[in-house]
């Protein structure tokens, strides 16, 4: 049980996510960013890091189909990255 002011709360196991105000916490943060930016960059998607912001586009020219549909690929891995971790 953990008490914040006058409110107990029931303490949750995470199953997920990177361990914040650790030393070692930023560690585990790059592998997981570096994974999902390695993901994203094999997709034919541009990606630009900067902390823990994440940016992926892609360059629109000629056929506005086939380049949707990269993003939209790089978006499904995207959604599949954040579903398993």
């Amino acid at each position: 049980m953990v008490q914040h002011y006058q409110q107990k709360h029931n303490i949750v196991l995470l199953l997920s996510g990177v361990v914040q105000g650790s030393g070692i916490g930023p560690i585990p943060f790059l592998f997981f960013i570096n994974k999902l930016a390695d993901i994203l960059h094999n997709c034919g998607v541009t990606v630009k890091l900067f902390a823990d912001d994440v940016k992926v586009y892609v360059e629109i020219v000629g056929n506005y189909s086939s380049e949707s549909d990269i993003l939209q690929g790089a978006l499904d891995l995207l959604a599949d990255w954040a579903k398993t971790w």
